[in-house]
């Protein structure tokens, strides 16, 4: 017999909690519900991919529509042939393994971070992000061109209002178009789109045109370097902002002042945040009605993803402020000097003597 008050409620509390695990459908027949099924097929076609899906490691599912476009070529269906290890790894990309409702993901400014199940070996092992952006459009216009023409004119009819807006890897902006739909393992995100896979620093760059930064990279034969290098977060100087600049630094040297040791994306930056960059001279992050800047430089497309970190894009060629001068260094160089003239006089004093 239960006497304590609090051990009952928590067994109704469990038991409640189990009717209505119950009562929900499972992963497979909630995405086929709630229109996509293709993904469902998707994430059927790879047993590790399933069993990762159904292992209860995935609670948030970001799932395309069936409008939406899918991975495979052609008229080719992803549930006619086994898919390939990048593929295998989009679909892990697909999941958290946190309940992201919409309340929790827009509840903070400028966004928030997710952590997906797409393991990255240049992140030190950890999970590829996600990034929520939760600010309005017009402080994001750079990331405008590359929602889907699909969903523009979805949105354009006020069909398909963009519920929530997550960056993903070159920067691609995916839209949660219906979401906090339940199932027995977590809850259920409709996208218009897959999320694009993270590229390398330097493809990420080619990609989103930045091309006079490829060019540093190439200069300074560090492309392969910094692609490789372990958790970084880049500047990528605009072509424009090479265009306008009279810098005469060497490339190696000014994309070593853009890159800074450990992954920072839009959210973790806060306005007075210092920055340390690879040569120890340091970048001041300011916040102005909204806009970000970094020593100046406007950061015009925030949430590149990479491989190995992210990348944002400013509207300014980057002079990092110096490293302070170690206190005490000048006046021990000195007093080695006055001690060096010390020795050297006596020496003479007991010559002439």
């Amino acid at each position: 017999m239960l006497s304590n008050p609090l051990t009952t409620a928590l067994l109704l509390m469990g038991i409640s909690a189990l009717a209505v695990s119950e009562s929900l459908p499972g992963l497979l027949d909630a995405l086929v519900a709630s229109g996509a099924s293709k993904f469902a097929e998707f994430i059927q076609s790879d047993p590790d991919v399933l069993s990762l899906y159904l292992s209860g490691q995935v609670q948030t599912v970001f799932a395309p529509s069936d409008s939406a476009p899918d991975l495979a070529s052609g008229n080719e269906t992803l549930a006619e042939r086994a898919i390939s290890a990048a593929q295998a790894a989009a679909a892990r990309y697909q999941s958290s393994g946190g309940i992201t409702s919409l309340g929790i993901a827009s509840r903070s400014h400028p966004g928030d971070v997710i952590p997906t199940n797409n393991q990255s070996p240049l992140l030190g092992g950890d999970s590829q992000r996600i990034v929520v952006d939760t600010r309005p459009v017009n402080e994001t216009s750079p990331t405008k061109r590359w929602v889907s023409s699909y969903n523009l004119r979805r949105q354009a009819n006020g069909t398909a209002p963009s519920q929530l807006r997550i960056s993903t890897g070159l920067g691609k902006i995916t839209n949660v178009i219906q979401g906090d739909i339940p199932y027995d393992g977590g809850i259920i995100h409709i996208t218009d789109s897959y999320f694009t896979m993270p590229q390398s620093l330097s493809s990420t760059s080619k990609e989103t045109g930045q091309t006079a930064f490829v060019e540093q990279l190439s200069q300074s034969n560090t492309t392969s370097k910094l692609d490789n290098t372990q958790s970084v977060t880049v500047f990528l100087p605009s072509n424009a902002a090479f265009a306008s600049s009279n810098s005469s630094t060497p490339s190696s040297q000014l994309v070593s002042d853009h890159v800074v040791p450990g992954v920072s994306y839009l959210p973790d930056l806060q306005d007075g945040t210092i920055l340390t960059t690879q040569r120890g001279e340091t970048l001041a992050i300011s916040v102005r009605s909204g806009r970000y800047y970094v020593n100046g430089g406007l950061i015009t497309q925030a949430n590149l993803v990479l491989e190995n970190g992210v990348a944002h894009v400013v509207n300014k060629v980057l002079q990092p402020t110096p490293a302070a001068p170690v206190p005490g260094a000048a006046s021990t160089n000195s007093m080695n000097l006055a001690g060096l003239f010390g020795v050297v006089s006596y020496i003479g004093m007991m010559i002439l003597a």
